[in-house]
């Protein structure tokens, strides 16, 4: 599913996005409370009602309702928000801006649901869409503090979107933490195998 937005007409150098400060403020209090799964539903649904183009909303929301299996409802939720998102960034031909850096805090938000989206698309056996988003990112942003590198390598593997990230698991830490140290040594030992993916990183940030 390509996206195109008719009102733009040429790709931009570089986007960074507007200022959600007093949402955010409001989306940190959240979690900083001792509410209810039901009332932070209530709340970031109100957050998305004030404000549809901050993005964390969408992602915490879909996390509940994935814990509460209204699955396809949050998967619905995150593609809608995907949608969005990239209504925000591309033109008309559906390019996407040639920078889009994590640097900018305001692009996080962002950057995030479009991750979260192409991790849904991988999970759903979406394999090809799922590359073709985190290629996208990698390329708008080659510094890579995303760490996008490592699920396109993990996807030409083969790897399910559920498993490829096990090997990796950082003991003694908090739940989902990786160890970055083995997650490097299984990069540089698997990507000399996908040169076509990835020499241009690597000339890239050589560059950089």
């Amino acid at each position: 599913m390509e996206i195109k937005n008719s009102l733009r007409k040429k790709q931009l150098k570089e986007f960074v996005d507007d200022n959600h400060h007093e949402v955010m403020d409001d989306f940190y209090d959240i979690y900083e409370s001792e509410m209810s799964d039901n009332e932070v539903e209530i709340e970031l649904r109100r957050l998305i009602e004030v404000d549809e183009y901050f993005f964390d909303s969408y992602i915490s929301l879909a996390d509940i309702l994935s814990h509460s299996n209204r699955v396809e409802e949050a998967d619905e939720l995150l593609q809608a928000a995907y949608t969005k998102a990239l209504m925000k960034i591309v033109d008309k031909d559906g390019n996407w801006p040639k920078e889009l850096r994590w640097g900018y805090l305001e692009n996080r938000h962002l950057m995030r649901v479009i991750e979260a989206y192409g991790f849904l698309c991988w999970r759903k056996g979406k394999t090809e869409q799922a590359l073709f988003i985190f290629r996208k990112l990698l390329r708008a942003n080659p510094l890579d503090n995303q760490g996008i590198r490592h699920y396109i390598l993990a996807i030409r593997l083969g790897l399910d979107e559920d498993k490829w990230s096990r090997p990796f698991q950082a003991k003694n830490s908090f739940p989902g933490a990786l160890d970055a140290f083995k997650m490097s040594d299984w990069f540089n030992r698997n990507v000399k195998k996908y040169s076509d993916e990835f020499d241009w990183w690597f000339k890239t940030n050589e560059e950089l």
